[in-house]
Parts: structure tokens; C-alpha cells; sequence
């Protein structure tokens, strides 16, 4: 058998442990008194006893500690390879559905997911407080979840909303967590305060990003088919100096394991704001392979960074038309911010953009970037 490393925690917890232990009984035999043999005996058999019990409860302990600590992360990451395939099949799904079937689809969605979150509070009450309570609401929730994909495959070859989602009857926690609003970012506004930036929560960990009018909170534009689920809420909007363009940095449906993050531009066109076309397409290749084929990374090969790890985002606007793009290069082995490269883009009166400079960032200003 392998050696299992425990948690720093309780391997420190262990050892502590065993020094007190140790500590005592010694003490205890010093106070054993040398003129009587048969005394001495009974004593130390007595310590001897001490330490092998104690020590058995000790080691007990850390084993069941650490067994259940791997069940909890493998229950863990059972219920994001889930959640990550409801995911996906909910976005099939929506992308075939006619336009009046869609928002049935996203209230219902937001509802169950509201629902699934809440459940699990009553699938551990009876375990609250004790080390399989994690493994516990993972598997209610992962449970749940696959029933859901069932669900959502069967709409797929109707293409339509063929039944209301089964759930668990709406706990008060369920109740009040749907349609809840988390505190507007000081940013969500856009600089005329015409309009915000919102996400409304429906679960735990999960949002609809949505652009409202500021003054009648009617919703004006959706980013529900961009990006779906916990990448949700960490989406964000970043909205150009006169109000009339926007980009939004988010997360689109992507294996598990990987990180994919990628920039979208809308631009205001009378009172409707319309996406403009990508300056990188969501293809198989990564962003930065991309970006070299367009002649913009001189000596540098894009090849060299991980592609499981795949992130362009906006950092900033230097005016109305100008926009800041970020993209970092993690080493395929190391894993390690090895380069990252600033684009600039520069957007025509019709919303149509083109890059015009590339710098990459020195060792000083990666170093201020890690921190």
C-alpha cells in the first residue's frame, strides 16, 4: 500500500498529539517508585496499555478523517462533471427552441436550479455538523442533476417544452433564494446611469446576467445563451467612456477541467444594444493561436502555452473607441504565468474593429499582474 499524506492540519494535530502523549507517560514512569519490582511492573504494563489504546483511537481517527475528506472531494467533483453537462445539454436545448418556447425554458431552468440548491439543506439536517454532511448534499444534488439532463435530453428531438421540470417541492430556503438580488458593482451602472449591468441569483452560485433599463428595470438584452450556470456570476461588463458600446467578459460552456474566458462587444444602436462581430472566434484553436496566425505575437510561438487554460478578456477602454485586450500564456508543464500580451483595438463608427498594436508585458509587469 501506497503512503497517504494526511492534511498538513492533521498530520500537525497527530504529531502534537503523540509529543503530549508521550510526554505523560514518561512522566509517569519516572514517578514509579524503584523499590518496589513487582509495583514497577504493573505500572508499566499499564503505560504500555495507555499508549497502544490511545494511539489505536488516534490513528482511527486521522484514517476516518482522511477517508471521508476523499469521499467529500470525490462527491465534490462528481456533482461539477454534472453540473457541467446539465449545462451544456440546457444550451443545446435552448439554442433549438423558437423564440416564444425560450423564456418558458429560463423560468422553468431558474426555478429547478433554485429548487436543487435548496433541497440538499433537508437531505443532511440529520448529518448537520457532522464530516459526511458534504458527501451527503453532493449526492442529493448530483442525483437530481442527472434526472434534470434526462429531462432536457427528451426536449432535444421535440424541440419543445414537453413538460414542466420535476423537482422537489420549494422549500422556504428555495423561496428566498429565488429571484433574490445580490448589491449592484459600483460598475454595473454605465457612465450616463441609462443603464445596468444585473444578475439576477436563482441558486447557489448562479445568475442571469442581464442588461436593464436604469429607470424602468425592463430587460433589454439576455446573456443567457452566452453563458449559463455558476460562470455566471462571475461574468462582468465594462462599459466604454459615452455609454454607447460595451464589452462583456464571461465564461462560455467548456470542458471541466479547463479555463475559457473570452470578450464579447455590444454596441447601442437607437434604443437597442446589438452584439458586434467577434475580433476572435469561438474555435477549436486557442485565442492565442489565433492571434498568432494574425501576424500580431513576433517572436513568441503560442504553442508553448497550456490550452486547457485559454483566457482573453477587456481590461480597459482608453476612449470611445479604443479597447484594451488581455491575454495571458500559463507554460503547458509549469502552469506558471509565463507571458501574457496586451491588444489594442480600435472600433470604427459602425462597430467594426481591427488590432493596431501589440505589446507584451515585461517580467515587472507580470510580476504587478500575480499580485
Amino acid at each position: 500500500m501506497p503512503n497517504q499524506s494526511l492534511h498538513p492540519a492533521l498530520a500537525r494535530d497527530s504529531t502534537e498529539a503523540k509529543n503530549r502523549l508521550m510526554r505523560m507517560n514518561l512522566a509517569l514512569a519516572r514517578r514509579i517508585k524503584t523499590n518496589d519490582p513487582p509495583a514497577n511492573r504493573r505500572s508499566m504494563y499499564f503505560v504500555i496499555i495507555r499508549v497502544v489504546g490511545v494511539s489505536l483511537l488516534l490513528s482511527s481517527a486521522l484514517v476516518h478523517a482522511q477517508t471521508q475528506a476523499a469521499m467529500n472531494a470525490q462527491a465534490r467533483a462528481d456533482f461539477q462533471r454534472a453540473d457541467g453537462e446539465l449545462n451544456k445539454t440546457y444550451q443545446i436545448v435552448l439554442a433549438k427552441l423558437p423564440i416564444a418556447e425560450k423564456q418558458k425554458l429560463k423560468e422553468a431552468q431558474r426555478a429547478w436550479v433554485a429548487s436543487r440548491d435548496a433541497d440538499p439543506v433537508r437531505a443532511a439536517k440529520d448529518a448537520e455538523g457532522a464530516s459526511m454532511a458534504p458527501s451527503i448534499r453532493y449526492e442529493t444534488i448530483t442525483d437530481l442533476t442527472r434526472k434534470r439532463i434526462t429531462e432536457l435530453k427528451a426536449m432535444i428531438d421535440k424541440g419543445t417544452m414537453i413538460s414542466p421540470p420535476t423537482q422537489a417541492a420549494q422549500s422556504p430556503n428555495a423561496q428566498a433564494s429565488s429571484g433574490s438580488k445580490s448589491e449592484p458593482a459600483p460598475d454595473s451602472f454605465s457612465p450616463d446611469k441609462e443603464w445596468e449591468y444585473t444578475c439576477e441569483e436563482y441558486g447557489i452560485g448562479q445568475c442571469a446576467p442581464e442588461i436593464v433599463n436604469a429607470t424602468t428595470s425592463d430587460i433589454v438584452l439576455d446573456f443567457d445563451e452566452e453563458v449559463h450556470g455558476p460562470e455566471a456570476s462571475a461574468a462582468r461588463v465594462v462599459w466604454a467612456p459615452n455609454s454607447k458600446r460595451f464589452a462583456f467578459n464571461y465564461s462560455p460552456p467548456h470542458a471541466h477541467y479547463a479555463q475559457y474566458a473570452t470578450v464579447a462587444f455590444y454596441q447601442l444602436e437607437g434604443d437597442k444594444w446589438l452584439q458586434l462581430a467577434a475580433p476572435l472566434s469561438l474555435v477549436d484553436e486557442s485565442q492565442l493561436l489565433q492571434l498568432g496566425k494574425k501576424h500580431l505575437l513576433k517572436d513568441f510561438n503560442p504553442r508553448r502555452c497550456a490550452a486547457e487554460r485559454d483566457v482573453v478578456k477587456l481590461r480597459n477602454w482608453i476612449d470611445a473607441n479604443t479597447a484594451i485586450l488581455y491575454a495571458p500564456c500559463y507554460g503547458r508543464t509549469s502552469n506558471e504565468l509565463e507571458a501574457a500580451f496586451l491588444f489594442t483595438l480600435k472600433f470604427d463608427p459602425s462597430g467594426k474593429c481591427k488590432f493596431v498594436e501589440t505589446h507584451q508585458m515585461s517580467k515587472k509587469e507580470l510580476e504587478e499582474e500575480e499580485k
